[in-house]
């Protein structure tokens, strides 16, 4: 058992001992009756929300850099950066990275080519 990693050994323990993400919470109410309550343990915001917020902004970003092109692209990020709150913000989100742009440059020549045939 010693060579398990400790994910599998906990995920064992949890499961041998009916482990569940719920617990109860006890309270009397005004009458002095008590009253039990599943009080959920669960993330506010579990981490795969995350990954897909990520994901999508990659996603976009990169389409429309194939779309536009990275000089009109870095244009519309630098008008970004010049304004509110909220764009700059959003321009930090889709700040063109050099992977980002070279993956976008072989979409966009990629995409021509299957519009000329």
């Amino acid at each position: 058992m010693a060579l398990l990693p400790s994910f599998f050994t906990r995920t064992r323990d949890r499961l041998d001992n009916e482990y569940r993400r719920t617990s109860t919470v006890l309270s009397f109410n005004h009458d002095g009756i008590e009253i039990a309550r599943v009080r959920n343990e669960r993330r506010w915001l579990p981490l795969w929300h995350i990954s897909v917020f990520l994901y999508l902004a990659m996603l976009i970003r990169l389409v429309t850099i194939a779309d536009i092109g990275p000089a009109s692209y870095a244009n519309r990020m630098d008008k970004m950066n010049n304004g509110n709150v909220i764009e700059r913000v959003a321009a930090t989100v889709m700040y063109m990275d050099p992977i980002s742009r070279s993956i976008a440059t072989k979409l966009r020549s990629t995409l021509r080519d299957l519009g000329a045939k």
